[in-house]
């Protein structure tokens, strides 16, 4: 039974909370779901938080989790300058995001989510939406701006629920896999997923949530934080339904294999130029961000490799299997399971749309590429055949089009076509809105379907996002009311109708998500069919040869 009274103050487990008004909700910032990590508790496993006296102000943010930001980049910058290598890469995101997420207001002490309640929520129970942000475990928030809460909320009558966690080394590096000192630093973002879940599933009916009708989300790193959700049966009780935005098993924060974790720990410890792991207790978190600068560049940007720095590893009770090989492969045992999948039509052009090969590389610049996976013959083949399917395409975004489904898509449609086959309702959409801003070549852009999901589409909200410049203000409008509409549906109660179908292995019924909202049956079947016959139709096919391009390629750096 909700608990909120007439100014907005809510009792949980651990004390009073008081809300703020605006935007048609009530909103509870910097509500604790576990202690700091701080202190004698960095690198520990998240406890629970601890209660208070009182009634506690929750009108302003916690802190984000420690990041690359105005405050410490010059420091963070003379630390890389001191122990760069001679790394040759770049890094995989376009320049504007460094001021787009930039989060000044952020600490080790981050274990805080907000909560955005509808103004009708003392009159019902409604769903919840756990929303994990995304950020490539490096940066970002739950409580950026730019991905607030408040018009999903009210719009669509729900109670939206955003995280932080642990990002970096404090999170995605797993010390405790080197022995010594540090035995719980394995895994700790995704404990601190798991925590801030448990603790919605605990508390939320004190705010007008249905604690039976939960959805995660997440989109990119927030994806992969929902895919170990999925996956490790303890947090089955915990949610009904899951969204996945951007999936990927092979990028910079994706899962990793236990060897590939030792050596990046490893990695990180011969930078800082120190030998005892006890000793990264009290270092300075710069230092620590500085390392993951030179590792996040740390190969070519045509390596075609999965260097995964920044990923959960497959180790114990919190990430018992790589979770793309899971839900791709094996039963599902959730009771009434119901997941929708999206991802962007031109995934790449975000993480490699400024690099040389990609923005004007000749066809054999491309199929230097794509001979590290597919060999010289199936490197000619592919490349053909992609050309059939988009021959206005220069070569650099054919190599786009095929990592994009590669890195991206290939995943989702497996997974989408395993859940199907056991009975389990899965809706595909691919976001397809090709963007005019940066002279269009973003094209329809990782992340560019936030603004229209989150109905943050105003003048203020848009001038952060450089790939809607002169984007059609009222299309884009329109666009968020049709899909949003879905997509709520979805969260809601797992049935969007018919406007979009069940994806299954026949009609391959995937959701266009562009200037139209509508099925396309079949819509990706060419590009699937083009992987099955060179041997890389699966998940674990790719991940063979791509795990065993960056072993040899980390082999081939120690030996020269």
């Amino acid at each position: 039974m909700h608990m909120m009274d007439a100014q907005g103050v809510v009792r949980v487990a651990t004390g009073l909370l008081r809300g703020t008004p605006e935007e048609g909700v009530v909103v509870y910032r910097g509500v604790p779901f576990a202690q700091p990590p701080v202190g004698p508790l960095r690198f520990r496993s998240p406890l629970p938080p601890e209660r208070w006296s009182g009634i506690r102000d929750a009108s302003r943010p916690g802190p984000a989790s420690y990041q690359f930001n105005s405050d410490n980049h010059s420091d963070v910058e003379r630390i890389v300058r001191d122990i760069d290598p001679g790394v040759p890469g770049i890094m995989a995101w376009p320049g504007y995001t460094n001021a787009t997420y930039r989060h000044n207001h952020a600490a080790e002490d981050c274990l805080y989510l907000d909560i955005w309640v509808p103004e009708s929520a003392p009159c019902a129970v409604l769903p919840v939406y756990v929303y994990y942000h995304g950020g490539a475990n490096a940066v970002s928030s739950g409580s950026f701006e730019l991905e607030r809460g408040a018009n999903l909320a009210r719009e669509a009558n729900m109670i939206v629920v955003r995280p932080n966690y642990r990002m970096g080394a404090l999170g995605w590096v797993h010390f405790g896999l080197l022995g010594g000192g540090l035995p719980e630093a394995v895994n700790l973002g995704v404990q601190d997923q798991f925590a801030a879940l448990k603790w919605v599933h605990e508390n939320i009916e004190a705010f007008g949530g249905d604690p039976e009708n939960i959805t995660i989300g997440g989109e990119s790193a927030g994806a992969t934080a929902v895919s170990h959700l999925l996956t490790n049966p303890n947090a089955h009780p915990y949610f009904r339904r899951a969204v996945l935005q951007s999936l990927s098993p092979f990028n910079l924060w994706c899962t990793q294999q236990r060897p590939d974790a030792v050596t990046v720990a490893r990695m990180y410890l011969d930078l800082l130029r120190i030998d005892d792991p006890t000793r990264l207790k009290d270092i300075d978190p710069n230092r620590l961000l500085a390392v993951q600068n030179v590792l996040t560049r740390y190969f070519d940007p045509d390596r075609h490799v999965a260097w995964r720095p920044l990923g959960a590893v497959v180790e114990g009770d919190w990430v018992p299997q790589a979770p793309a090989l899971h839900l791709s492969e094996n039963m599902v045992a959730k009771p009434g399971l119901e997941v929708a999948i999206g991802f962007a039509k031109d995934e790449w052009q975000f993480f490699r749309g400024h690099s040389e090969t990609v923005s004007r590389g000749s066809r054999r610049d491309v199929l230097g590429v794509l001979e590290q996976v597919f060999g010289a013959d199936g490197a000619e083949e592919v490349y053909r055949r992609f050309h059939e399917l988009r021959p206005d395409h220069a070569p650099g975004l054919l190599l786009s089009d095929i990592m994009s489904f590669e890195f991206f898509k290939l995943s989702s449609l497996a997974i989408a076509r395993n859940l199907s086959a056991q009975r389990i309702p899965v809706h595909l959409f691919q976001f397809s809105y090709d963007l005019p801003g940066l002279g269009g070549r973003l094209r329809a852009v990782h992340t560019g379907d936030i603004p229209f999901l989150f109905r943050n589409h105003s003048e203020r909200d848009l001038a952060w996002w450089p790939a809607f410049d002169g984007a059609d203000r009222e299309d884009v409008r329109q666009v968020s009311g049709r899909m949003g509409e879905l997509y709520a549906s979805f969260i809601r109660s797992g049935d969007p109708g018919a406007r979009w179908p069940r994806f299954d292995a026949e009609h391959g019924n995937v959701l266009w998500f562009g200037r139209s909202v509508e099925p396309r049956p079949g819509l990706l079947k060419r590009e699937w069919d083009i992987f099955q016959e060179r041997g890389f139709g699966t998940v674990r096919s790719v991940e063979r040869v791509l795990v065993d391009n960056v072993r040899a390629a980390l082999a081939s750096r120690s030996a020269a």
